[in-house]
């Protein structure tokens, strides 16, 4: 049993996913600033600015989400890290 109660495989997996979806992330990030740079020129109404602010409460949500992608990737890694320590250092014990 691996000593953070993780199998690597499972923390490998999170750790690919968690890169995939920053990618992803910054990909969706681009197109909505492009929008939002397009916004004023193209919609300057009441329905415009209701999207306007909108997309302004995107840029903290995005944050918050790319931090916590990240938090849980670095976590993920260090778990692994730490199981395949401990394989070396029981390996080690047993020869």
């Amino acid at each position: 049993m691996s000593r953070s109660g993780y199998d690597d495989g499972l923390l490998t997996q999170v750790i690919g996913a968690t890169d995939t979806a920053l990618g992803e992330m910054q990909q969706l990030n681009s197109m909505v600033q492009g929008l939002a740079a397009q916004l004023p020129a193209v919609n300057n109404s009441t329905s415009g600015q209701k999207l306007a602010g909108l997309l302004g409460e995107w840029s903290g949500d995005y944050n918050t989400i790319l931090t916590q992608l990240g938090e849980l990737n670095t976590k993920a890694q260090g778990l692994l890290q730490l199981n395949r320590s401990t394989e070396a250092d029981t390996s080690g014990m047993a020869n």
